[in-house]
C-alpha cells in the first residue's frame, strides 16, 4: 500500500516537474475520488487554518469539485476521448493536493494587501513575485496536463483553460456571492 501510494506522490511530482503526463497515473475511480476527497479535506483545513476570508459551507466546496469535473467530462466526451478524463482528474486533483500548502500561505500574506489596498502601502515585491512564479507554474503544469490529455495545440488549450476558469468562478459568483470583507 505505501509502496503504490510513494509511486503515485513520485507521479504526480513527475507531473509537476514536466517529465510526464496525466497518462503515466493508473486509471483508478477510487484512486479519483480518494483524492477528491483529500483536496476538499485540504482546502477546507488550509482555509480556515490561515483565515482565507471566512468560513467555506460544504456546498461551497462539492460545487468547487463538481464545476472543474462536469466541465471536463463534457469536453471529453464532445472530444470523444472519454477515457482519458479519470487519469486528467486524476492529475488535477493530484496536482492541487500537492500545490494547495504552497499556494495557501502565500494567500494568506497577500491577503490584507488585496482586501484593503492602500497605495502607499504595496505588498512585498519577494512575496507578490514568488506568489506569480508560483501560479505561472501551476498554469504551465494544467496546461500541459490537458494538452497531453486532449492533444490539442497550445492556443486552444490556453483558451480552453482560461474559459474553465472564468466558467468556475462565474458560477462560485452566481451561486455564493462575492465574499465577506474581513473585519
Amino acid at each position: 500500500m505505501l509502496v503504490n501510494l510513494r509511486a503515485l506522490f513520485g507521479a504526480i511530482v513527475d507531473i509537476m516537474l514536466f517529465r510526464r503526463g496525466p497518462d503515466s497515473l493508473p486509471t483508478s475511480v477510487g484512486l479519483l475520488v480518494g483524492l477528491i476527497v483529500a483536496n476538499g479535506a485540504l482546502a477546507a483545513f488550509l482555509f480556515s487554518a490561515f483565515g482565507l476570508g471566512g468560513e467555506m459551507s460544504i456546498v461551497e466546496l462539492i460545487a468547487g469539485v463538481a464545476v472543474p469535473l462536469a466541465w471536463y467530462w463534457v469536453a471529453f466526451r464532445l472530444a470523444n476521448k472519454p477515457e482519458r478524463f479519470v487519469q486528467t482528474m486524476t492529475a488535477f486533483f493530484g496536482v492541487n493536493v500537492l500545490l494547495q500548502p504552497i499556494v495557501a500561505p502565500l494567500l494568506a500574506s497577500l491577503a490584507p494587501y488585496m482586501v484593503k489596498p492602500d497605495p502607499a502601502v504595496p505588498p512585498p515585491a519577494v512575496l507578490s513575485l514568488l506568489f506569480f512564479v508560483v501560479f505561472v507554474w501551476a498554469m504551465c503544469v494544467w496546461l500541459r496536463v490537458v494538452r497531453a490529455a486532449f492533444e490539442w495545440p497550445y492556443f486552444a488549450v490556453v483558451i480552453f483553460v482560461l474559459a474553465q476558469a472564468f466558467f468556475t468562478l462565474s458560477i462560485d459568483r452566481l451561486f455564493f456571492g462575492t465574499p465577506p470583507a474581513p473585519v
